[in-house]
């Protein structure tokens, strides 16, 4: 838990908003702390969840009355982003997204982001189907054809789609 809590103090700067920041900066800021936690989770699951805690994210958490299926829903300052950590009787997930930065942009964010956490992924861009100004990146672990894959997507459930929204996730190809 000490090394989450480390990690989530260098990012509560970000979660702050500086003076003069504007709305857009604090929002990128934020998503990409979202996800930078999200990457650090591990198999501690309230120390997972105390490191979004300890990085200024408003939480409220959903709990089964069957099962131990738990969803933390944690909110960054002005609503700039939200992420939602799900654990319990299903594989775990974390998912970083923003209602105010496009799908663009948020692969932006993830390009400062995953070469610093995963230098060895391989970069792989989409293009909009509908043949619309929109970029997703994603990194794909090389040395496994199975392996993690981190990625931006449309917040709508609509994969690259510029709509103003956009999630970045972390999964595993099959």
């Amino acid at each position: 838990m000490r090394a989450a809590a480390l990690s989530a103090m260098v990012v509560l700067a970000g979660l702050v908003p500086a003076a003069g920041q504007s709305f857009e900066e604090a929002v990128r800021t934020n998503l990409s702390a979202g996800a930078q936690l999200c990457l650090g989770g591990g198999s501690d699951m309230q120390a997972w969840a105390e490191s979004f805690r300890a990085a200024g994210f408003a939480e409220r958490v959903e709990r089964s009355a069957t099962n131990s299926d738990t969803t933390h829903h944690f909110t960054a300052p002005a609503d700039t982003a939200s992420v939602e950590l799900f654990y319990g009787e299903m594989p775990e997930y974390c998912i970083a997204r923003t209602r105010h930065l496009g799908v663009t942009a948020a692969s932006e964010v993830l390009d400062a982001l995953i070469p610093r956490l995963y230098p060895v992924y391989v970069r792989v861009v989409e293009q909009a189907a509908s043949g619309e100004p929109a970029t997703c990146v994603r990194y794909e672990d090389p040395a496994n054809p199975i392996g993690h894959v981190v990625g931006v997507a449309s917040d709508a459930g609509d994969g690259c789609v510029e709509d103003g929204t956009s999630l970045i996730y972390s999964a595993y190809r099959v």
